[in-house]
């Protein structure tokens, strides 16, 4: 028997191939997309995923009030690296001499954002996470965190090549990016 209470199934485009263009005019259908190579990937979230993410814009806002140096940026800004790749930090600051004029741009920004943050949910696979670290670096973002909340870590990558791994009592620092700022990833995680 059909189930006339439940919600349509939408379908999906996670999968198909096509442009940066062609994805900003699909009608919004509340998920969250990137776009790798031309693949269009679907990035869900859950609760402490998001939860994490708003702990450090909380604090990178602190800062920023401070330190006007730049804008944090929440889960949904999309950073158009090339014609067939967007990604969507789940994270991102920009220096606000990088943005055009010093004002957000309206749509997706055409350039890397200066710091990307990624949030490891259960579903992620290591080796797309690999991948975008790999892809931000190579289009000019200058430090990336990738946070682990299960094992309450992050690692921190550098343009460089380097990387090195903080543990819960650590203090994530901003280093030249951010200069002066620093959280303990205990209270992020």
């Amino acid at each position: 028997m059909l189930d006339k209470t439940a919600p349509p199934v939408a379908p999906t485009i996670a999968g198909q191939r096509m442009t940066v263009d062609e994805l900003s005019r699909l009608p919004k259908d509340g998920n969250k997309y990137e776009l790798i190579a031309g693949e269009v990937r679907m990035t869900p979230a859950g609760l402490q995923h998001e939860s994490i993410g708003g702990n450090l814009y909380f604090e990178i806002r602190k800062y920023l009030d401070k330190q006007p140096v730049g804008r944090v940026y929440g889960s949904s800004a999309g950073f158009q690296l090339s014609g067939d790749l967007l990604l969507s930090p789940d994270l991102s600051f920009v220096r606000l001499e990088r943005l055009p004029g010093g004002q957000d741009p309206e749509g997706y920004a055409d350039f890397a954002p200066d710091l990307a943050v990624e949030v490891v949910s259960p579903n992620d696979r290591q080796i797309d996470i690999e991948e975008k670290v790999h892809l931000y670096l190579q289009h000019g973002t200058r430090l990336v965190w990738v946070v682990h909340p299960r094992l309450r870590s992050a690692t921190v990558y550098h343009p460089d090549g380097t990387a090195r791994i903080l543990y819960a009592g650590d203090l994530l620092g901003g280093e030249d990016v951010l200069p002066g700022f620093a959280c303990r990833l205990a209270d992020l995680v």
